[in-house]
């Protein structure tokens, strides 16, 4: 077997521990132990999640605080029965009939109507606020207590008388 040198070619990279391989040009590394590695199967995710709000639409009452006359039974209840009439709504509404009871001279708890009408704008989110519905029952108690009523109706509370 003749061997043939070329001058022009390069010599390959020699490095300790390496062995040459017949008919190859270059050297291989020998087979080291490699530590193992994790292998990441899947890329992580990144979950977005997005809150959507939405301002609540305050409801309106369904009659006006004068329109006391869409329910003259009511009206004239609330005029010339006054705190057994406002007794009756505080039941209707599942508080006690003294709560009612608080408005004119003979009251029994101070600020009862505000507490009510209150409350029951809170629940049935209606339009409005407190100052309002001081002002109101504090001027013109009857037409407050009969809107109360008639709304209460028109929800599908109890009936009262």
């Amino acid at each position: 077997m003749e061997v043939k040198c070329n001058p022009d070619a390069s010599p390959p990279n020699y490095q300790p521990g390496m062995q040459p391989q017949i008919g190859q040009q270059q050297f291989q590394q020998p087979m080291m132990h490699q530590p193992q590695s994790t292998v990441v199967v899947q890329q992580p995710t990144t979950t977005t999640v997005t809150v959507v709000t939405q301002k609540q639409i305050k409801n309106q009452w369904s009659s006006g605080i004068c329109d006391c006359f869409q329910d003259v039974k009511s009206c004239c209840c609330a005029f010339f029965l006054g705190n057994c009439y406002f007794g009756t709504i505080a039941s209707r509404m599942g508080e006690n009939c003294c709560v009612g009871c608080s408005g004119f001279a003979a009251g029994c708890v101070p600020g009862g109507h505000l507490a009510m009408r209150s409350r029951f704008r809170g629940t049935h989110n209606i339009q409005g606020d407190i100052c309002n519905d001081c002002c109101i029952v504090s001027f013109c108690l009857p037409c407050a207590m009969c809107q109360l009523s008639r709304e209460m109706d028109r929800l599908g509370y109890t009936p009262n008388c």
